[in-house]
């Protein structure tokens, strides 16, 4: 009798996933290498590379700096990464009835 394992999906909803995911999509359509970015932002390889892959949650200098490095305004950079958490994110359910002022 085989064994499998099952686990469950990883959302892709999270703020920090449509970081890491935005900022390499980015970096990817521009053709740049992780070390063009790490270094024009003044950060270093790994920290870069952790962003990307949602372990490391970048603080608001930190994206500016990367938004710098991808030559792209920190504003359409926060504008990319909502446009990911809209695609991703499921249909709102309306609600019916009235609500109290």
């Amino acid at each position: 009798m085989k064994t499998l394992e099952i686990r469950p999906q990883q959302e892709k909803t999270d703020l920090l996933s449509a970081i890491g995911e935005t900022l390499r999509t980015i970096r990817t359509e521009r053709g740049l290498t992780l070390r063009q970015v790490a270094e024009d932002a003044h950060v270093s390889i790994s920290y870069l590379a952790e962003i990307e892959r949602s372990e490391k949650d970048p603080s608001s200098r930190v994206l500016e700096s990367i938004a710098g490095g991808l030559e792209i305004e920190v504003g359409d950079l926060l504008l990319r990464i909502a446009s990911t958490l809209e695609s991703e994110a499921p249909a709102a359910t309306p609600v019916a009835g009235k609500l109290a002022a």
